[in-house]
């Protein structure tokens, strides 16, 4: 059994090996020790090996999911080795004492998955090869449990973000790719082999009707299709036909802007509390998934982006309309997914009901939504979609039953009328169990004994049981039973009469058995032959939902349709940060809305004020108007009118990246570097504290310098916040530059944040003030003021900005906390006199008036 075990070890690499032993999932050696820890389970021995014990772990067969689960997430691949014959056949073929043959079945990896347990129901599972030929790049990707693939051609500069936007599960490639964390392919990574591979799997003759990939794409597709051969070993993979994706056809946006604007996760690694969790309105899973594909990459096409708004629009418009719609969808299964797993092999009953329930619903759903009047383009285009599944649907009606069993092994599914022969299986099957029910009644009556019972089991099959101290009844000679077992407390007995009866209700169940799992079998081929269509509906569904979902989020925030134009603008009246928003709204808080027009002549806003005072959500809000504009959705403002962005970039926030030798500032410097290289006239770019991980000149020349390229080179809208008020002066010589403030107030000694922007420069940054905010102690703050007003004494002073601070008193000194405030011109202070009534005067009166007679005066 080891050599066994060791030859399909060698065969799984570095994957952990499922060995099948009767009931159970064994693993050994190192595989053991790894599985044992990630699952928490016991680890044992068995036997041994060179003179060690071996370590060896299990799980239950019936329960193998749950612990893959576990196992993929802890980042592991799994293979599988099942046994291919059974003991029976094992030892007519190679004597009594022979092994059971055993075979890995499938290898299973993270990008591969399409159990329902197994996978995120509102995400996509996508699987992608990186494939490369010259100078050129290409990325294919899969998603096997909706069918999905796709072919996107890029520069070795562009494979991140592409990379980011799809955010695989697991990314494959024949050797390293700079930047990108792969595992070794399976071969295939060659255009030759990629547009063979390609033909054949779709039966295509020339690759022309799927827009002649080129030499990258098909390298990539070769060695995604080589991957999903081998590690499928021979069961279905749903594949739609492959789209070539356009990069210019969406909005890019690399991974440092993904992370930092929060678009489909947050910083904690969630849905919740990113933009997708705040938008996410829709009931369907397929339309999750969908509305995350959607914010990951907004389109770039103005015809595109106004068909989604229109359709989101029309749902707005009407209440009930979209109510009904909404609840009609609630109620569809997720038929791609279903129709994935039937694919491979590892579907059943439920599966196939699914796809029935569900294109019924969609049928339905169509009939109700061409009835609508004034439906937009987009609608039309989709309605034709979700039907035309009549011969399916009537089939899959008539052969199953209203509700499925979950487990099929044990028969039950097929409906009553469909196969005659089948119902009178299930007759002799049943009038066989009754036969039974009666010969255990007389056989009660005959022996006097009223608690003997037939009962059945896998390993004796029907029999006798009655309690040991009437056993010697039927153990007479004579008594027509034969003996079987002896228990504690039971004995179980035998007899021809039991044992004919017994024979029909088997062979007639296992019979039907049989003809039921044939007719799965064919009505499984049937659903897969349909895959097409059947994928065309689901989409179409999940596009429905999603525009239905956009309008529901629209009507309960009060979100505006934007306007799109190739114009380079970005006009937002009274936007809104909608995560921030939906936080304040939670804790009783109010957002302050804010305005913001960027164009031509107004193309980059330097923005200045405190910290806390609002800049950084001010930039992101922008940001995000862009995006979820450009998605096909409304927006968190009054209005909004947007110019197509082609690339976005946000600078806003800083982390170190130790791991590749890089700190803060040298994270910082990296993306605006980028940023600079790749931007266009038509990007939209935020910038926050550009310089400020470094002395203050230095980080003072850098952002100097930084204004000016976005200014005179890249010309593009730019928000850039800084608390340098020295880069002020360049809107002197900067046409295109303005200045802007988030404002603030210092009231009774306390800063007061407003959160609005307004026009001009902000007067100082009130760091200390915030500092104070922040609990900073009482004699570090007077320390700060000390320090600030010697600098601000000294700043044209030779000598540099730390001038004149070499005569200050040392820090200990003065280190004593603030004298108290005088309690009399406290109070004087405090009095607003345009506020007070004629009472609260005459109170403030008296107030000041016993604090000085406290005094003696």
């Amino acid at each position: 059994m080891m050599a066994q075990y060791r030859r399909l070890k060698d065969e799984a690499g570095d994957a952990l090996l499922f060995y099948r032993m009767g009931d159970f999932f064994e693993l050994f050696f190192d595989d053991a020790k790894a599985a044992a820890a990630c699952l928490d389970i016991a680890l044992t021995k068995r036997g041994e090996s060179e003179g060690e014990p071996i370590p060896m772990c299990g799980v239950p067969v019936h329960a193998a999911e749950s612990y893959l689960a576990r196992l993929i997430r802890g980042g592991h691949r799994v293979a599988i080795a099942e046994q291919v014959e059974s003991p029976a056949e094992a030892r007519k073929a190679r004597g009594s004492k022979a092994l059971v043959e055993r075979a890995i079945v499938r290898l299973v990896t993270p990008g591969t998955l399409t159990e329902e347990t197994l996978l995120d129901s509102a995400a996509a599972n996508w699987l992608a090869a990186i494939g490369r030929a010259g100078e050129d790049w290409a990325i294919a990707a899969a998603d096997i449990s909706t069918g999905r693939f796709e072919l996107i051609a890029c520069g070795t500069g562009e494979l991140a973000s592409e990379i980011a936007r799809l955010g695989p599960a697991e990314i494959v490639a024949d050797g390293k790719v700079a930047g990108v964390k792969t595992r070794a392919g399976h071969g295939g990574f060659d255009s030759i082999a990629g547009d063979r591979a390609l033909r054949d799997r779709f039966g295509l003759a020339t690759l022309d009707g799927i827009g002649a990939p080129g030499r990258a794409e098909l390298a990539a597709a070769g060695g995604l299709l080589a991957y999903l051969d081998s590690t499928q070993r021979g069961a279905g993979v749903l594949l739609d036909a492959p789209r070539r994706i356009a990069r210019t056809a969406f909005m890019q946006i690399d991974q440092a802007t993904r992370e930092s604007l929060e678009l489909t996760r947050s910083t904690g690694g969630s849905v919740a509390g990113s933009l997708l969790g705040e938008i996410d309105r829709c009931v369907t899973a397929g339309g999750r998934r969908l509305l995350a594909a959607d914010i990951a990459a907004p389109l770039t096409d103005k015809a595109d982006i106004e068909r989604r708004l229109a359709l989101v629009a029309w749902f707005h418009a009407d209440q009930l309309r979209r109510d009904r719609t909404r609840a009609a969808l609630k109620a569809l299964p997720d038929i791609a997914r279903a129709l994935a797993r039937l694919t491979a092999g590892r579907g059943g009953p439920r599966d196939l009901a699914q796809l029935r329930d569900g294109l019924v619903a969609a049928d339905t759903l169509k009939r109700e939504l061409e009835g609508e009047a004034d439906g937009p383009a987009l609608l039309a285009a989709l309605l034709p979609k979700l039907g035309g599944h009549g011969p399916l649907t009537d089939r899959l009606a008539s052969a199953l039953v209203a509700s499925p069993p979950l487990d099929s092994a044990k028969g039950g599914y097929i409906a009553e009328g469909y196969d005659a022969d089948l119902d009178q299986l299930r007759v002799a099957s049943s009038d066989g169990r009754r036969a039974i029910a009666a010969l255990e009644s007389r056989y009660r009556d005959s022996t006097g004994i009223a608690s003997l019972k037939i009962r059945h089991n896998a390993v004796l099959g029907y029999h006798v049981e009655v309690s040991a101290r009437n056993a010697d009844t039927l153990m007479a000679e004579g008594s027509g039973f034969t003996h079987r077992q002896t228990l504690a407390g039971v004995v179980r007995f035998n007899s021809p009469e039991l044992h004919e009866e017994a024979s029909r209700v088997v062979e007639a169940g296992g019979r039907s058995l049989a003809v039921e799992a044939a007719h799965l079998d064919a009505l499984t081929a049937l659903a897969v032959g349909q895959s097409a269509p059947v994928l065309a509906t689901a989409e179409a569904l999940a596009r429905i939902d999603v525009g239905a979902g956009n309008a529901q989020r629209a009507a309960d925030g009060g979100w505006a349709s934007p306007t799109i134009t190739g114009e380079p603008c970005l006009d937002i009246d009274g936007g809104r940060h909608p995560v921030v928003e939906a936080a304040l709204r939670d804790g009783g808080d109010r957002f302050v809305a804010n305005d913001l027009s960027l164009g031509r002549d107004d193309r980059l806003w330097l923005i200045t004020g405190p910290n806390m005072g609002g800049k950084s959500t001010f930039l992101r809000q922008a940001a995000l108007v862009a995006v979820m504009a450009q998605a096909g959705c409304f927006v968190p403002a009054a209005s909004a009118r947007v110019g197509i962005v082609d690339k976005l970039f946000s600078r806003v926030g800083a982390a170190d990246n130790l791991a590749r030798g890089r700190s803060t500032f040298m994270v910082e410097m990296v993306e605006t570097a980028a940023i600079l290289a790749q931007a266009t006239p038509q990007s939209l770019v935020i910038l926050d504290e550009i310089g400020r991980g470094t002395s203050t000149y230095d980080g003072l020349a850098i952002a100097w310098a930084v204004v000016e390229a976005m200014h005179d080179q890249v010309k593009c809208r730019t928000l850039f916040a800084t608390h340098y008020h020295e880069l002020t002066r360049l809107a002197g010589r900067l046409d295109s530059l303005s200045l802007h403030h988030v404002r603030a107030r210092e009231w009774k000694g306390d800063l007061v944040l407003l959160h609005e922007v307004a026009d001009g420069a902000a007067d100082r940054s009130y760091g200390i003030a915030v500092a104070k905010l922040a609990g900073l102690p009482p004699a570090v703050v007077a320390r700060s003021k000390a320090v600030l007003a010697k600098l601000e004494a000294g700043r044209d002073a030779t000598g540099g900005i730390a001038a004149g601070l070499d005569d200050l008193p040392l820090f200990a000194a003065s280190a004593e906390p603030e004298p108290p405030a005088d309690p009399l011109a406290q109070a004087v202070a405090d009095v607003d006199p345009d506020a007070l009534t004629p009472r609260e005067a005459l109170d403030a009166l008296y107030r000041i008036k016993q604090i000085w007679a406290d005094r003696g005066q």
